[in-house]
């Protein structure tokens, strides 16, 4: 099993998770506005979850958090662009939140497939050392 992540950079690839697909730009779309309305849904006091989160008080000491990053790991399938057909493997999320920014939001994906590409040789390893 290949264990390496490598970035999806072409917003026209295809995710499916299950039952539901997406491009890559409208699955990172819909990621980042999904975490938003999560994040300021109103808790008591009409506070914000995100103000809630802003800063963090350890006895005396208030620390104010710039940013919040969540990661994920979710099983998927991937169709590239140009490619044969769909690739079995896991999808690593990674969001991070602007707590200054209500709307900024950075979407990374990665992609590791469960079977190498085809093209890949057992002997390519020994290939790249002679």
């Amino acid at each position: 099993m290949n264990n390496k992540f490598t970035p999806l950079v072409c917003d026209d690839d295809v995710i499916l998770f299950q039952s539901d697909t997406f491009k890559i730009s409208r699955f990172k779309e819909l990621l980042s506005t999904g975490i938003n309305n999560k994040l300021y849904q109103k808790i008591h006091s009409e506070q914000t979850v995100i103000y809630s989160l802003a800063k963090v008080s350890i006895v005396q000491e208030i620390i104010e958090l710039g940013e919040i990053q969540f990661n994920f790991l979710k099983n998927c399938q991937i169709l590239r662009i140009g490619s044969k057909g769909w690739q079995k493997g896991k999808l690593k999320i990674q969001v991070s939140k602007s707590m200054s920014d209500q709307k900024q939001n950075t979407v990374y994906l990665e992609f590791c497939p469960d079977e190498p590409d085809e093209h890949e040789s057992p002997l390519d390893d020994l290939r790249k050392i002679i």
